[in-house]
């Protein structure tokens, strides 16, 4: 009896002992993952562009610390309010403006603490249905990845994006069973949509997760109710001013945008053997700019020029449209980002011989690691791997680049360690 509870109480103390590690194992990914993010950022400082506004987005920003609304400078240099950006981000930088300035280096360093959580977020993610040591592996992957760590010093949406994401999906895996746990990652999942308008679609995901999950169909569908109620609210609310303005229902402008600007332009570009620039801006101005709300009339008159000349290139080569997709998927997965932030720096520097070619090398071997984890995990990995596809699928086209590949990656580094490690029993 004696020995059988000593063994007892030593099992205890080995389980209290590896449950006490994981907060510190969090801790310490949080820490080198900010290490890292902020020596690229001691580096890359000097060379970048104090100024820099991309995407308008720290225009959006001072105007909404100036109590001026959500309005940008359009190409013709009006103030008029933004139609194709959402209001998280330019809220975000406005908040740290009120607080330390507009300073791009406050803004850098808050989005390396931003990319440091994600990282420790991922290996929480992780260990829902891995081993602990194989979730720390996952998170390290995140940590030491390149283009995660360049997006930290990139003033547009991925970084704070990603722990959006990243974040809802902690929520709903480790409060599965729980109606609030639903709806608080539909929350904050709606606040990524808002950051990002390619995930407006993100409902999706969270359906095809219930339905691969074990539980009953009633359940299911109050989950789902659950999840939409926390997903759809700010959603609407942000769809009800863009209806005040324009008298049409939607969250942004970009998706059509980019049909035009990069798919459609990028057809045509190829198909009469015309740079893609010059396309754009033929483009343009024949049809507006569909990013700025001037009036209803010109709104309206845009986005029925919009949609029929897309028609009308679309179908003229959809053979062309199609190999175009299916080369930006491969540009999402393995293009390494050589000069992923030219834009921002005072001086690009010359692409790098060898480095690109052997990080494309470990995405290749990453995306096999990934297929293969996704099939040995199957069902109590669907949402990794439906984020995944999610992300992927609506990516592809002239427009893609490794920008997008950021806010999968912590799903990517899971399922790539769980194909070769054992899975932690559902529970």
């Amino acid at each position: 009896m004696r020995t059988v509870w000593c063994c007892s109480r030593a099992g205890g103390i080995a389980d209290s002992g590896r449950k006490n590690m994981r907060p510190r194992s969090l801790i310490i990914i949080l820490l080198v993952a900010l290490a890292v993010r902020l020596l690229a950022l001691t580096v890359m400082l000097p060379k970048l562009k104090p100024d820099v506004d991309l995407d308008s987005y720290r225009s959006l920003a001072q105007n909404l610390a100036a109590g001026s609304g959500f309005v940008a400078s359009a190409t013709d240099g009006r103030l008029l309010p933004n139609v194709s950006r959402t209001p998280v981000y330019p809220l975000f930088l406005a908040t740290l403006m009120r607080v330390g300035g507009d300073k791009l280096s406050l803004f850098l360093l808050v989005q390396c603490l931003v990319g440091a959580a994600t990282c420790a977020l991922t290996t929480l993610l992780a260990a829902r249905r891995l081993s602990w040591g194989a979730a720390v592996v996952a998170g390290l992957l995140v940590t030491i990845d390149p283009n995660s760590i360049v997006r930290c010093v990139d003033l547009r949406t991925e970084t704070l994006f990603t722990l959006l994401l990243v974040g809802g999906a902690c929520v709903i895996v480790w409060h599965d069973k729980r109606w609030w746990g639903w709806m608080l990652g539909g929350f904050l999942w709606a606040l990524a949509a808002l950051t990002r308008p390619i995930a407006v679609w993100l409902w999706l995901v969270a359906l095809v997760t219930l339905l691969g999950a074990r539980l009953a169909w009633r359940a299911r569908v109050g989950f789902f109710a659950a999840f939409l109620a926390g997903y759809l609210g700010l959603l609407g609310i942000w769809a009800a001013r863009n209806v005040a303005l324009t008298g049409h229902w939607f969250v942004s402008t970009i998706s059509t945008y980019n049909l035009l600007v990069y798919r459609v332009a990028g057809v045509e570009a190829e198909r009469t053997h015309q740079p893609l620039e010059v396309v754009q801006q033929r483009f343009l101005s024949e049809s507006g700019d569909l990013q700025f709300y001037e009036s209803r009339a010109a709104f309206d008159s845009t986005l029925q020029t919009y949609r029929l000349m897309a028609m009308r290139v679309l179908s003229s080569a959809p053979a062309l449209a199609a190999k175009q997709t299916v080369v930006g998927w491969g540009k999402v997965l393995f293009g390494p980002g050589a000069r992923s932030i030219d834009n921002m720096l005072v001086q690009p520097d010359g692409t790098s011989r060898w480095w690109p070619k052997l990080y494309a090398l470990g995405l290749l071997v990453a995306a096999a690691l990934t297929v293969m984890g996704a099939v040995k995990l199957g069902r109590v990995a669907v949402l990794p791997w439906a984020v995944a596809l999610y992300f992927v699928v609506l990516s592809g086209g002239p427009e893609s680049n490794s920008r997008f590949r950021a806010p999968i990656t912590p799903v990517l580094a899971i399922l790539a360690v769980g194909a070769v490690t054992t899975r932690r029993q559902p529970t």
